[in-house]
């Protein structure tokens, strides 16, 4: 199964003909994605941690070879939903370091593309960061990582907000990339961290607004909510960022991850209303589209249907990409 959903991956891509690919499409379409990839390690030990699980000794027993294989799927994945023009930005999540990153976009085919990042480490207790990767289209000019404190003022061990303020050719982007903190430290707790993370963004961009009220803000993640949750109603509630609907285009998916039966969205992508009623860039019709192409997808055997295809299940090594879909939508020039 898994050789014959390769081969299908293969056939499309070299063909060019699938329903994403996007080597005609016009100037004036920008790609936005976002990919929680999965526990992106090196297999290196790292002296600065007490947390080496991804080491050759250590419990994942991760090695070089699964390293570089997963570089291998996680450019497949890239380059079959931006095709040969690549796409714009692209926020990435659950990377250990610098070294991951330029192992993706320098040792595989995404070369030639020409990539570039904003990464800054945190202070989470894994080690995993989030960052943002762009293509030629947009320039940054101004970068920061916003970080979660406690009420002694002391910083949480967790991923960091990262801002990325940048050019789109002419017009001003302010991009947010997230990665809120899990629910596997048991609901009550990570409500609590999740809705900092929430009052974090949400003064952020208020105060862009504040200043630039058409500002044009993308805020994207793995909010480890869903819209009805609290800490995501508390972004949208007087309107100023609008989260996209997931399109009803998916044939296999209702969700980004999912939990024994059921889909869950918690990869979103909100965006400053700005992007709806302006003058210039505007959202697609299409909306925020979830990547789900067979080869990311295995087969369900106990609770039916599909599931993503995962890396790792457990401590077990699984052999495919991410427990997460890439979600993404385009920009396009009025």
């Amino acid at each position: 199964m898994k050789q014959y959903l390769l081969f299908v991956f293969a056939i499309w891509v070299i063909t060019n003909n699938g329903l994403l690919a996007q080597s005609d499409k016009p100037k004036d379409k920008f790609r936005f994605v976002f990919y929680n990839v999965e526990n992106y390690f090196d297999a290196l030990v790292d002296s600065t941690l007490s947390y080496n699980d991804f080491s050759p000794n250590g419990e994942m027993h991760w090695t070089s070879k699964k390293f570089y294989e997963k570089g291998r799927k996680l450019y497949q994945v890239f380059q079959a939903l931006s095709g040969w023009d690549g796409f714009t930005v692209a926020g990435v999540c659950e990377i250990e370091n610098e070294a991951v990153l330029n192992n993706l976009l320098y040792n595989t085919p995404l070369k030639k593309m020409n990539y570039k990042y904003v990464h800054y480490n945190s202070n989470d207790k894994r080690g995993i960061d989030v960052a943002l990767i762009y293509g030629e289209q947009f320039t940054p000019i101004y970068s920061e990582a916003f970080s979660i404190f406690n009420e002694q003022e002391e910083q949480i061990e967790t991923r960091d907000i990262l801002y990325v303020k940048g050019l789109l050719e002419n017009d001003t982007v302010h991009v947010f990339i997230n990665h809120w903190t899990s629910r596997y430290r048991g609901l009550m707790e990570s409500n609590a961290l999740r809705m900092q993370f929430s009052e974090i963004l949400k003064s952020k961009t208020d105060s862009i607004l504040g200043m630039f009220p058409k500002a044009h803000i993308i805020a994207m993640g793995d909010f480890n909510d869903q819209q009805e949750d609290a800490s995501i109603q508390n972004l949208i509630k007087d309107g100023s960022l609008i989260g996209l609907s997931a399109s009803p285009f998916q044939n296999n998916v209702s969700g980004t991850l999912k939990y024994k039966e059921e889909w869950y969205i918690f990869d979103q992508i909100f965006v400053s209303r700005s992007l709806f009623d302006g003058n210039s860039l505007r959202v697609s019709s299409e909306g925020l589209l979830i990547f789900d192409m067979p080869f990311v997808l295995e087969e369900d055997n106990k609770y039916l249907g599909y599931k993503p295809f995962r890396t790792n299940i457990g401590y077990k090594y699984n052999g495919g990409y991410s427990d997460h879909l890439p979600v993404f939508f385009d920009l396009t020039r009025k």
